[in-house]
């Protein structure tokens, strides 16, 4: 294969700073990521990477792969998880990891609707923890909270179901607006062809 073909393969595959590569460096690139195996971060699109990490747990994160994305990107990922998008970018960077800490040790509870069963999630997260662990984790977040653990543990819950929804929402959102565009789009072959 051509170094030049090489080039438009590796471009479609969302590798990027490849102009430095000799021709075996780059066909080792595209061959890993053909297979689907991981490359380095620094030759992967921001939207690639951003795509990698919305399809594993939050807890799985690492910081250096937060830091190859761009802060419209982050802003997306903070969107996506329902957390605040402000600051610079390594502010940026340290709320989702606070955000993906906190997920991690209340993973395995959720905010129940009925109230008896809400009482239980709550008050089974709270024996869970020391009362200076829960008062770490609605730090993190920056959660209001009582000064009791059952207190905390609530407000745990509640964060994690805040946050669930308006990213679910903005996902939501998201697609409407997706499928609109791509709608338009429609029209719009079909206005020309029909001139």
């Amino acid at each position: 294969m051509q170094l030049k073909e090489l080039r438009i393969l590796a471009k479609s595959l969302g590798i990027i700073r490849y102009s430095k590569l000799r021709k075996a460096e780059l066909e080792w690139l595209v061959l890993k990521r053909q297979r689907g195996q991981s490359i380095p971060l620094k030759h992967l699109l921001p939207q690639l990477i951003l795509k990698q990490l919305t399809q594993k747990p939050a807890w799985e994160w690492e910081r250096v792969e937060l830091s190859a994305l761009s802060c419209k990107c982050l802003e997306a990922l903070s969107y996506i998880m329902g957390i605040p998008k402000s600051g610079k970018k390594e502010e940026k960077i340290q709320r989702l990891l606070d955000m993906a800490e906190v997920r991690l040790a209340i993973k395995d509870f959720s905010f129940k609707e009925d109230w008896e069963e809400f009482k239980v999630e709550a008050q089974s997260l709270a024996n869970k923890y020391l009362g200076r662990d829960l008062k770490a984790l609605c730090k993190k977040v920056k959660q209001f909270a009582p000064s009791n653990k059952y207190g905390m543990a609530s407000a745990l819950l509640g964060w994690k179901k805040n946050c669930n929804a308006r990213g679910q929402r903005f996902v939501q959102e998201m697609r409407t607006a997706r499928k609109q565009i791509k709608q338009q789009e429609n029209q719009q072959v079909v206005q020309q062809l029909a001139a």
